[in-house]
């Protein structure tokens, strides 16, 4: 692959001068003032030094990116979030009604039953998270325009403890399914079960919470002109 090269001065003060020197992604932890030349089709994908392909971000925001793809700009990502007893059901349900054939579903249990785990273990759990991580990372830098459907009970982990940040601030698709608290109680079979009920709801996860952030995100990414409120965008960088 090529050597990045560095932006033209001419170029960086045009982006300046047309999109503002604030950092567009507000990752968690952004410093909020533009120090750095980001690319939104990421210069490892071939997205180029245009003027249309820039928006200035914070050091800390362009490195958290990691070239991941703002949702359209390459893969589609479509974040299902479910109390614990849902995974199997409401999950399953929601994603067999919305995909089309063909797309990748990326979830803890088809990911534990592909390994021969019925009753896995803490190492075994573990090793199914890892999956789901890796499997994650790689679809969320693709360059394909494929929809990918992922399911998680907790928009968080050790590495990107505010993920829900990061999929608003990436304008994934996000969708907070929730039977309710009594039905989920019923589903646990254990005191376990019915911890991680509790810790769940002790998020105040909710899909009208999901969409203000959303819909606030998405007027930004307007004026940004990433996005548009129905018409395409002239100023869109194509793959």
């Amino acid at each position: 692959m090529a050597r990045r090269q560095t932006i033209d001065p001419l170029v960086r003060a045009k982006v300046m001068e047309t999109w503002g020197n604030d950092c567009w992604l507000g990752l968690p932890g952004c410093t909020r003032v533009g120090t750095e030349d980001d690319h939104i089709v990421p210069y490892s994908h071939g997205g180029g030094d245009t003027v249309a392909n820039i928006r200035r971000a914070c050091k800390h925001c362009n490195a958290s990116r990691q070239d991941r793809v703002l949702y359209g700009y390459g893969a589609r990502l479509h974040m299902i979030v479910v109390p614990p007893g849902s995974c199997d059901r409401e999950a399953v349900d929601y994603i067999d009604a919305h995909k089309s054939a063909g797309d990748p579903v990326v979830s803890f249990s088809a990911l534990a039953a592909a390994m021969g785990l019925t009753s896995p273990s803490l190492a075994e759990r573990r090793a199914v998270a890892m999956a789901w991580s890796g499997a994650y990372r790689q679809f969320a830098i693709s360059a394909e325009p494929i929809d990918v459907w992922c399911t998680r009970t907790t928009p968080s982990s050790h590495r990107h403890p505010r993920m829900l940040d990061e999929w608003v601030a990436l304008d994934y698709d996000v969708q907070v399914i929730d039977p309710g608290f009594a039905v989920e109680w019923e589903r646990a079979t254990d005191d376990a079960g019915r911890k991680r009920v509790r810790q769940w709801y002790a998020l105040h996860l909710s899909q009208e919470l999901v969409d203000a952030r959303k819909r606030e995100r998405r007027a930004k990414l307007v004026a940004l002109g990433l996005r548009t409120d129905g018409t395409r965008a002239s100023s869109r960088p194509e793959w």
